[in-house]
């Protein structure tokens, strides 16, 4: 301490404070180290062994705690001696349920919980035949079956028709009849898939094979769960909304709080996962009628989903202004929501732009997303308001009279009730603008999901320049430290490197198999690692490119078609659940998932 006048009062307490401040300290030491000690015991400690009815030790068993106030569950995976051990935060009633593939789910209602209770739950799982496991194995097992005469059918058939959804459930997955089946895929072309006539014909033959279950051979199918890694996680799942909620993309917000959009039901939410407080928002909706600019889009919402969007955010990232953007499908343009006022500004794009998809900020601060309906590329700048619309390349006249017509056919859809046609000549006749990411040296890189294509714009020059990719379906690629670009192949199970420096693209197979999909992949910022989620597979899967090694981490929620991937600055890896129609996913509620680590030396307390 300093003191401006040494006068007698300033030398006695001089010579006070060199005996009494060491002993404050230590006691402020003592009291934060107390608090933390009460905090941590205000935890309940379950604990026990997992093992079969002959008493050997299942390993990556999946234990799963639920708390049933806050639609809240946590879950961890027995070691290979078959012990699990979990912390229980929330006092309250729980559900308990442990799972692993080749054995019976055993399920265990209200389970009362208290603060520093201990609770011992050894579990027995019995072995069942695999002619009844079987079924409980992810759709990417049951799509790698799927034996199409070419490669392109299937890549098609990949990109198309598992675009916003697995093949995961049982509703999806039965033999029909090539009406029923056409009568689906027709449905779907509705909603923009679109299948050649080749597909068109072959499908309905080719997934019968793979489905129907009087004509299966278990001999083609695993019998290993996916999970391999070393260490601890711990999988916590909120979920987030009513029975309705279709959560598209997620961001992590300023602080902590987790954002998610509701694309069907025009929501934002908000979730502390300190707190377990979720708040929701309406997103404004405008003047825009259900279906917004996709009017539509109404109709067919109310008959396949029972509901309908009007604005549907989609994308969504945190600003440099510290506010939550995002894209509104099938709205204007652009909206921001300002945490601390909780308001919404919006901003209308030019009407010749139809479907903003994905954003990101540049290193300016100014706002980038593809326009996937009208194949362009936008930039918003925050300061004056204004957007820049890029017209992106096609590769023939085909896409590009389709893009520029895009606005004519949904006024004709509307007004006249025209329906596209789920089958066409070709079905990469629209490229599609889909992922985006800035470069460290400030170009702006994206995707055309359809055309088999990535490029990019120098933000100074305004020139386009385009790649083509050696695979189908680029999707949401995104840019390392080193400027290299990892981006996911939908329709291939694998991902690729691309380093812009000398044109190479290099090929990786995820451990997940041909019949996995990656929808999204995250850079962690700590050391460029590459996390992906196994849209298809029920899993997160991260891979270290120094090594080109990989760990899978089986999530406990079935027909999780994963999303966007997020990686925090305590190395938590979060993601969004949801699928197309969303009550198909198990539980039939969307969630919000993180992965967290308790060994690793940045794990959160």
């Amino acid at each position: 301490m300093r003191t401006l006048y040494y006068g007698p009062f300033s030398v006695v307490w001089i010579k006070l404070e060199k005996i009494v401040m060491p002993w404050l300290r230590f006691f402020a030491c003592t009291v934060v180290s107390l608090v933390a000690l009460v905090s941590y015991t205000h935890a309940a400690s379950v604990q026990g062994l997992v093992r079969d009815s002959s008493g050997e030790a299942i390993a990556h068993a999946m234990v799963t705690f639920r708390h049933t106030g806050l639609g809240k569950s946590i879950t961890v995976y027995s070691d290979d001696s078959g012990h699990y051990q979990l912390e229980l935060k929330d006092s309250g009633d729980y559900s308990l349920r442990a799972r692993r593939i080749g054995f019976n789910t055993v399920m265990e209602t209200a389970i009362s919980i208290t603060r520093q209770s201990l609770l011992d739950k050894s579990i027995t799982l019995k072995p069942v035949p695999k002619s009844q496991w079987v079924y409980e194995l992810p759709a990417s097992d049951w799509f790698a079956r799927a034996e199409f005469s070419s490669p392109e059918l299937r890549g098609q058939f990949a990109i198309q028709c598992a675009m916003c959804h697995q093949q995961g459930s049982s509703t999806t997955r039965l033999a029909r009849s090539d009406e029923e089946w056409h009568k689906l895929f027709n449905m779907m072309g509705e909603y923009g898939a679109v299948m050649s006539q080749a597909l068109y014909d072959e499908a309905p033959g080719v997934l019968n094979r793979a489905y129907d279950f009087a004509n299966i051979d278990l001999a083609t199918f695993p019998d290993t769960p996916l999970a391999k890694y070393s260490g601890e996680v711990i999988v916590t799942e909120w979920e987030i909304g009513d029975a309705t909620a279709f959560l598209h993309d997620m961001v992590v917000g300023p602080k902590g709080i987790i954002y998610s959009v509701d694309w069907i039901n025009d929501k934002l939410y908000g979730l502390n996962p300190d707190t377990n407080e979720i708040h929701e928002w309406p997103v404004p909706i405008g003047d825009l009628p259900p279906g917004g600019i996709l009017g539509a889009l109404s109709e067919r919402g109310r008959r396949y989903l029972h509901h309908t969007p009007t604005v549907a955010p989609h994308s969504l990232q945190l600003g440099p202004d510290n506010k939550i953007w995002m894209t509104l499908s099938v709205g204007k343009g652009l909206a921001s929501f300002d945490p601390e006022s909780e308001k919404f500004t919006t901003f209308d794009h030019p009407d010749r732009v139809k479907y903003p998809h994905t954003l990101r900020f540049d290193n300016e601060g100014n706002v980038w997303y593809t326009v996937s309906m009208t194949n362009h590329l936008a930039k918003f700048n925050l300061e004056n308001q204004q957007f820049t619309i890029y017209d992106l390349p096609t590769r023939n006249f085909t896409q590009w009279a389709l893009a520029r017509s895009m606005g004519m056919l949904i006024w004709a859809s509307n007004t006249f009730g025209f329906k596209p046609q789920a089958v066409v000549a070709d079905p990469e006749m629209s490229p599609v603008p889909y992922g985006i990411d800035i470069t460290p040296d400030g170009r702006v890189w994206f995707s055309q999901f359809n055309s088999r294509r990535i490029g990019n714009i120098d933000p100074v020059t305004e020139v386009i320049s385009m790649v083509d990719t050696p695979f189908l379906g680029p999707r949401r690629l995104r840019a390392d430290s080193q400027g290299q670009l990892w981006i996911p192949s939908y329709n291939s199970g694998a991902f690729y490197r691309y380093r812009p420096s000398d044109n190479n693209f290099k090929e990786y197979h995820i451990p997940t198999g041909a019949g996995d999909m990656v929808y999204a992949l995250a850079i962690d910022p700590r050391d460029d690692s590459v996390w992906l989620c196994g849209t298809n597979s029920d899993s997160m899967i991260h891979f270290q490119p120094a090594s080109e090694s990989f760990e899978v981490f089986q999530l406990p929620t079935r027909v999780s078609f994963t999303r966007e991937l997020e990686v925090d600055e305590q190395g938590n890896v979060w993601t969004s659940i949801s699928n197309m129609p969303f009550y198909q996913v198990e539980g039939m509620r969307g969630k919000l998932l993180r992965l967290s680590f308790p060994d690793a030396a940045s794990a959160p307390n």
